[in-house]
């Protein structure tokens, strides 16, 4: 209890969550344990019952505390993980909230990012697998929108696949929630159609062998291309419903 101590009078709220957040990041607190109840952290804190509350509960929105129900209940310190990003993005994609500019800078540089690593990281298998998705595009070909529709849904598979090879969690966090929910943005945002799922084959058919061919940079600009050039068709189509 040495790191928490007598809150401020001003902001009361951001220095009690200033002062456990700090005693759980600094390890004073570990994932398991419980937090004193909300009348000891009164007392100590020296701030008011609402306080304490209000301050809990933004550590809990914040992922760093959950709660338990019951006589052996209270706050409790979880593990830190990546999943309240995930979450917020997520929520973000959901309510498409991110603007097509906004989605295409962050992703052609973030996904060719991506495509790097697979490129080093990718086992025989795992190109092998990838080859396998290409026979999968070319029967939506000629289809229509129904066609369209199924092409990205697929893409949403392989991108997975991809972040299964990298093993990284920092990108699995940020691109986990996006990936998912491009398909929202394609149904709403693209009136897609063959020529649509057409140029998205063809891009394929390079990325692909690029990819097997360990070409770092043929691969990441193949993949900046693809992206930019639908988002750019987002951004067109946004435009004409403003």
């Amino acid at each position: 209890m040495a790191k928490l101590r007598e809150a401020k009078t001003l902001s009361l709220v951001e220095d009690v969550v200033s002062q456990i957040e700090g005693a759980i990041l600094d390890g004073e607190y570990r994932p398991g344990d419980k937090l004193p109840s909300t009348r000891e952290l009164q007392e100590i804190l020296n701030a008011s019952m609402g306080t304490i509350r209000e301050s809990l509960a933004i550590l809990e929105q914040k992922g760093l505390l959950k709660v338990r129900k019951g006589s052996k209940g209270g706050f409790f310190i979880r593990e830190v993980t990546t999943q309240p990003v995930t979450d917020s993005l997520d929520m973000l994609m959901r309510h498409m909230a991110l603007s097509p500019e906004e989605l295409s800078e962050f992703r052609t540089t973030v996904e060719a990012g991506v495509i790097r690593l697979v490129v080093q990281k990718a086992t025989k298998s795992d190109i092998e697998l990838f080859w396998s998705y290409l026979d999968k595009f070319e029967t939506c070909l000629n289809t229509g929108r129904s066609g369209w529709l199924k092409l990205c849904k697929i893409e949403q598979k392989l991108r997975e696949d991809f972040l299964k090879v990298i093993k990284n969690r920092m990108y699995e966090a940020v691109l986990t929630p996006i990936i998912g929910n491009l398909f929202g943005y394609a149904r709403h945002g693209i009136s897609g159609g063959d020529q649509e799922t057409r140029v998205a084959y063809e891009y394929w058919k390079k990325i692909i062998p690029a990819v097997a061919d360990r070409d770092e940079d043929r691969a990441a600009k193949l993949v900046k291309d693809l992206i930019s050039h639908f988002m750019n068709l987002l951004l067109q189509e946004s435009m004409k419903k403003a």
